[in-house]
Order: C-alpha cells, then structure tokens, then sequence
C-alpha cells in the first residue's frame, strides 16, 4: 500500500530525523538491500548509513538476514514495517505502563525504551529510581501544600500497608530492581534474541528450500500440499521458541530458578540482556479494554464490569495476540476476582435484572453477587439466544450448572468486533440503504442486481446505484457471467458478491491514508506557527507566561485547539486501526 508507506516513512522521519528517514525510505520503498546498494541510492556517507542502521536496530526496526550472490554471503536489511507502525502506539503504551502501577514508574522505563532502545537491567533500574524520587518529591510537596491550607491529605498521598518511603538513591535502585522482576514475570518488557532480528520472510524462503530438497524430482500436489504443513509447523515451533526466549527460559535458567528473598519470589533478570518493550502484552491489555468496551455497548455497565474482570483472568494465560482462546474459568475464580476489586468500582449487579416476571423461581432479592454474575456468565455465552441468531457471543460454556467454566475465543469474538466495525463505517460512510445491501450481498453471496433489489425492497434502479457506490467504494466485487461463447459485453450479466478479506484491505488502506495526511496536517501547522511555537518553548516564557503577549496567547489558544482536535481523529483512527488489524489476525 502506496499509502502506509508514506505514513510509515513520515513516522520514521518524525521519531529519528531526516538522516534516518532517508535511509527508511529507501528501504521501505526498495524493500530488502545489501550495504553496497544503500551506499549508491543514498547521498549520506556509508559511516552516516552505518549509524543510522545501527539506530533502526537498537529500536527493533530493521532486519537482519543473509543472502549467497556468486557463492559468497552477503547480509541484507529489510525494514520491520509492523513496528514501525507500533511506534504511532507510544503514547497507549506509556499510559497502561502507569496505569497498571503509578507509583512503580514502570512508565518512565516504557518511555526510555521508546525513545532510547533497548537497554540492559541495570539502565533500567537506574531510569526508574531517578523517576521513582522525582516523584516522591512531588508528592511531598502537593502532601505539605494540603497541610498547610489545613485540608485532607488524599489517599493516594498517604503513606500506609505496602507504600514505603524510599531514602535515597539505593532504597529506590531496589526498589526499582523488584518492579523490574515483576514487570519481566507479567510479560511487559521482554528479552532482545537473535531470532527478534531476522527478517520472517526470509527464514520462510530459507525453510522452504530446505524442505524442497527432500524433494525428489517434480513435487505432486500432495507433496506440496506436505510442504505447505511443514512449513506451518516450523514456522509455528520457530514462534513458540522465540516465546520463550524472550521470556527468558532459555538464558541463565539455573539461575533464574534461584529466587531473592524478600522479593516476592521473582526471578532476577539476566545480566547480560538487553530488553525492550513487548508490545503484545500491552496489545492484549489494550484488546482486553476494547472487547469490554464492546460489552458495554452490546449490553450494559454492569455485564461490562463483569466481562472485564473474566478478561484480566483469561489474559494472564496469553503471551502474545496470536493466541485464539485462553483457559477455562470457574464461577470461584470470576467471583473471588469481583469480590478483590475496590467496593467503589464495583457496580449493583441487581440493577441490571428485572423481576423475572411470571418465574416463580427467580427471587431476585435472596440472590447474591455470586449467582449474578453466573447468570451474567450464561449470558455472555449465549445462553439467552433463541433460535437462529445472526450474532456471536462473548464466551463459550463448557459444562452446566454450578459446574460450568467459560473461556474466550478471541478469534471468534475479535471477528464479531472487526464485522461491527467494518459495518459501522460503511453505515456512516454510505448510508443505511447501502448497508442493508451490502449484508445481503455478505450473508447471501453471490446476487445480481434484480435479486438484491428484490431482498432489500428496492427498485432495480436504486440497487444498480447502491450497486456503483458499494463497488467504486472496493466493498463489493463483480463476477461476469457471459451468456454466450464470445463474451459480448451485451450478453453479460454480473453477479456482486462480497470479499470480506479485500474489504478490510481497503478499509485500512482508507485509514492509512487519514493518519498520514492528519500528520502532515500537524506538521504544516506547526510550520506555519514556527516562530510562536519558538516563542512558546522558551525557557523565560515557560517560567513566566505573562512575557506573551495577548495576540500570541490568543494564537496559541487557537494553534492548541487545532492540535487537539487532530490528535483525537488520529486516536480515534489509530483504534479504528488496531481493531481491523490486530484482532482476529
């Protein structure tokens, strides 16, 4: 797509500058290139080139693979263009970092990992104590202002049960070490392998060649529907190695048996490692988020609730987004989840049930959280589907009664979302005749126009428009039938049918498009207020805003509301994104 790699490109050339975006360009538009073939297409010097390969690799960003040309070796680099797409992500993986814990600073170790590269533990340790005072001094000063004006210190400020003062820099390195063990345990950040940075598709070529030469003479098609298998699996074996990798199993693993005491028994990270942020462990918090949001809309806060608390179980058994289903769960693990969360988040579950009517065995009074939420469960796996349903479900049950366990298809469900949303921005785009065709045309197949006019009570010649605008939109595709041998194009009718797979194609090459022309947007407002965004980023006016003049305060006024209003659409676009993309892959 013409279009993500303008995005990609401007998102390199934005995160690193112009030197390394060039040397990105011309991978990304060249794809894979030897050194010497860099050096020719490029006006840098080869030391520049060299530096600036050297940058894409610390952040994860460049290939490695080897080649033999006229018998000898030759490496080449290719660009990793899924994460540089994740680097437009930066900003959702920082806030989860805070959010899964403020006072740990884990954020601040996500944020030098985006903007320096990989590190070893020690760099890490030594970026979250400095971050971990930092705060305790802003802390005691907004704790000293409530004193002196005589109000009540908030919770957060108050130093009881596990909130420990931190004196000096040592108590925070500590402190800072066991947050970095826990986060290495739960899969935040992850260890840098040389598998990491081989290019995929040439390891596919490489083992597709191997496999060929067992081989003899010309393959039949069952051989190659064999090789296809293999090649399944050891691309499959290849993915769960490099798993565990990055988990660090394979690396010091008699020492990483050995725990600390007094560290809540997580293992210590290996000395030697450099680490980097593993994406897909924020990706499923953020899929967590998105599928409870999703509840929410489709039921109520309550069952959301619920939902979300099965999805932080379900998510504990994943280690990356290609998993397509998480573990049973019982009603006894659901509840004692419910029954940890703070009294003030968890809503009246009886609000969300009615009466039950004429069943005299519903007595909703004498029930108690725990048969809610099992209802809440059933629910959520269908349970209240009558007959023939066009929709799918949140869970899937596996047994009855009290003991019946759930778990979550995350394939099936992130299909129901993607359908949703693909639905949704076609509604929006064309309108509600256009949709209604268009789910005909998905649910029935292949139609001409006469029959799609009589299902969606149409005339034939609003469903021959609907029909231009669904096709010139790439949301529907045309099948010719000739009714004679010469193909006239007089005696052939067409046959519309839908291809859900280049309908999502079209959809995210639309959405590539937005984000790269909302940042070029940015960029050319920024540009054409250089001299008020200098002004602004002085150091005299930071500490004395009263140094603007009323022109200018007005005008950054204006420049910061034309900023936010694009960073929404591209927030709004990036998750639209996200769900096309991501789930259900």
């Amino acid at each position: 797509m013409a279009d993500r790699i303008r995005l990609l490109q401007h998102v390199v050339h934005r995160s690193f500058g112009s030197a390394v975006g060039e040397v990105a360009s011309i991978l990304l538009t060249r794809g894979s290139l030897a050194f010497p073939q860099l050096t020719r297409l490029s006006a840098l010097p080869p030391s520049t080139i060299y530096s600036c390969l050297l940058i894409l690799s610390l952040h994860s960003l460049l290939y490695h693979s080897e080649s033999e040309v006229n018998g000898r070796l030759v490496e080449l680099y290719e660009m990793n263009e899924v994460g540089i797409e994740r680097r437009m992500r930066g900003g959702w993986y920082v806030e989860m970092a805070r959010e899964w814990n403020e006072a740990a600073c884990l954020d601040a170790v996500i944020e030098s990992l985006w903007t320096e590269g990989m590190q070893k533990g020690d760099s890490m340790a030594e970026v979250a104590a400095r971050a971990m005072l930092k705060r305790q001094a802003e802390n005691d000063r907004e704790r000293e202002g409530y004193e002196n004006r005589g109000e009540e210190i908030p919770e957060r400020l108050r130093f009881k049960g596990k909130k420990i003062r931190l004196h000096g820099f040592e108590d925070a390195r500590k402190a800072a070490k066991k947050m970095l063990r826990k986060a290495f345990s739960e899969g935040y950040i992850s260890i840098v392998t040389p598998g990491s940075q081989l290019s995929p598709s040439s390891l596919e070529i490489k083992w597709e060649e191997e496999l060929r030469l067992g081989i003899k003479g010309i393959p039949s098609a069952k051989d190659m529907k064999q090789l296809k298998s293999d090649l399944r699996a050891k691309k499959e074996e290849w993915a769960e190695e490099e798993v565990e990798r990055a988990k660090g199993g394979s690396l010091d693993s008699g020492k990483r048996k050995k725990f600390v005491e007094g560290m809540d028994d997580y293992p210590e990270l290996p000395p030697k490692a450099f680490f980097r942020i593993n994406a897909d462990r924020f990706h499923i918090r953020w899929r967590g988020e998105v599928m409870q949001q999703f509840a929410h809309d489709y039921y109520n806060e309550s069952v959301a609730k619920v939902f979300g608390v099965i999805l932080k179980i379900a998510d504990k058994s994943c280690d990356t987004m290609e998993d397509n289903s998480s573990k049973t769960i019982s009603r006894q693990e659901i509840q004692s989840a419910w029954e940890n969360l703070p009294s003030g988040s968890r809503p009246k579950l009886k609000d969300c049930f009615g009466d039950g009517g004429p069943d005299p065995n519903w007595h909703l009074i004498e029930k108690k959280d725990g048969d809610l939420i099992t209802e809440i469960a059933f629910v959520l796996a269908g349970a209240d589907h009558q007959g023939m349903s066009g929709s799918g479900t949140f869970l899937v049950q596996q047994g009855e009664g009290p003991g019946a366990r759930w778990s979550v298809h995350y394939d099936v469900l992130g299909g129901w979302m993607k359908r949703t949303l693909v639905e949704a921005i076609i509604k929006d785009k064309l309108g509600e005749v256009a949709i209604r065709c268009w789910r005909i045309l998905e649910a029935k197949g292949k139609l001409d126009e006469k029959h799609l006019a009589r299902l969606a009570f149409l005339s034939v010649k609003d469903a021959r428009e609907v029909i231009g605008r669904l096709s010139a939109a790439d949301l529907i595709e045309p099948q010719e039938v000739p009714r004679s041998a010469d193909r006239a194009p007089s005696r052939t009718f067409f046959l519309w049918y839908v291809d859900f797979h280049k309908v999502l194609l079209s959809l995210l090459g639309h959405q590539y498009k937005a984000l790269a022309n909302l940042q070029a947007q940015k960029d050319f407002q920024l540009s054409q207020r250089k001299a008020l965004v200098e002004k602004r980023e002085r150091t005299d006016v930071r500490a004395d805003p009263s140094l603007l003049g009323k022109r200018d305060v007005a005008a950054i006024a204006e420049l910061d509301k034309v900023m936010e209003a694009l960073t929404v659409a591209e927030m709004r676009i990036g998750a639209q994104c996200f769900v096309l993309s991501e789930l259900d892959p």
